[in-house]
């Protein structure tokens, strides 16, 4: 088995951004939000651990954490770029009413190229 690559979260994000005819707008919007956070946490994620040598805890505890190991090493725009994607996914998946929802997706692609970018 290989490692999966956690950009293709990312490009399945752009790609349902544009390719929703099969499934409500709502159901992929809210979609799109959860699988760019989860590229961007996946891929900070590696970076910690396969750079910085960081031991990232394998349980729900590793999200925060992730956060907090950037803003130790100096990488206060990824760890708040993390932190807001977290909250827009938060809100798309637990919320049963969401108000502008298009605007979280264009928040959280946008989120989402600055942390590929800056990792």
């Amino acid at each position: 088995m290989t490692d999966f690559n956690w950009n293709e979260f990312y490009q399945l994000a752009e790609h349902l951004n544009t390719n929703y005819s099969f499934y409500s707008q709502e159901a992929v919007q809210r979609t799109i939000v959860s699988r760019a956070y989860y590229a961007c946490f996946g891929m900070a994620k590696e970076v910690l651990e396969h750079k910085y040598k960081v031991i990232v805890p394998q349980n729900a505890a590793s999200h925060e954490y992730v956060r907090i190991e950037y803003g130790k090493l100096g990488e206060n725009d990824i760890k708040n770029a993390l932190n807001d994607l977290r909250k827009y996914r938060n809100c798309c998946d637990y919320n049963k009413n969401v108000k502008d929802l298009h605007l979280f997706v264009n928040l959280a692609l946008q989120k989402s190229e600055e942390i590929i970018t800056n990792l």
